[in-house]
């Protein structure tokens, strides 16, 4: 094999690793992401619908998270159902992206582009690809870089709001935790005081 075909191979082959590891990221990004879906019910319902949530997200494949992630974002509402228990405590969280339609509908369909190739790539593309051209690993290295850029383009903005959304969870949980606490203080002093 000449040197100039050996050394494409080597870009390309270097390529397609890189690539293989951007969608692993994308797919972890988006496992992340699909996880923020509506809540409601009692506290122990909640509790038990996260955890089955975090669980059945961390076996998703890179489609079915990418399915679920859209589903989330178009903003599905729950209906609150009629309270079965008077005595304990039930609530409602939605999410949803103040995004336009368009906006929804070309991110949507930019994963959904970038599944397609991932599969072309992993189940058809590399197992009949000419190794022994160079040309051809010099054309594989250049389509895989720009496959790259078109992932981590997807990635940051999942990653975006996966951050600010917990961001904004964490920060009312610890205004909420202060303010329970300070009232607490002055309940338990105004107590200890008379």
């Amino acid at each position: 094999m000449p040197q100039h075909t050996s050394n494409a191979k080597e870009a390309a082959l270097l390529a397609v690793g890189r690539t293989v590891a951007n969608f692993q990221r994308l797919e972890h990004s988006l496992k992340l992401a699909a996880r923020l879906r509506p809540l409601d019910g009692a506290i122990s319902k909640i509790r038990r619908d996260v955890e089955r949530t975090a669980e059945r997200a961390a076996t998703m494949t890179l489609g079915q998270a990418i399915q679920a992630w859209l589903t989330t974002i178009d903003g599905e509402t729950v209906v609150a159902p009629n309270t079965p228990d008077l005595f304990e405590v039930t609530m409602q969280m939605t999410f949803s992206l103040g995004i336009d339609a368009d906006s929804v509908s070309a991110h949507g369909g930019a994963l959904k582009s970038l599944l397609e190739i991932r599969n072309n790539l992993i189940h058809k593309d590399l197992a009949l690809f000419q190794w022994d051209s160079a040309d051809e690993c010099d054309r594989l290295k250049a389509k895989l870089e720009r496959v790259i850029e078109d992932i981590r383009v997807q990635k940051e903005f999942v990653d975006s709001i996966v951050i600010a959304a917990n961001s904004m969870l964490l920060e009312h949980a610890k205004i909420a935790e202060a303010e329970i606490l300070s009232q607490l203080g002055i309940a338990e002093k105004a107590t200890h005081d008379a």
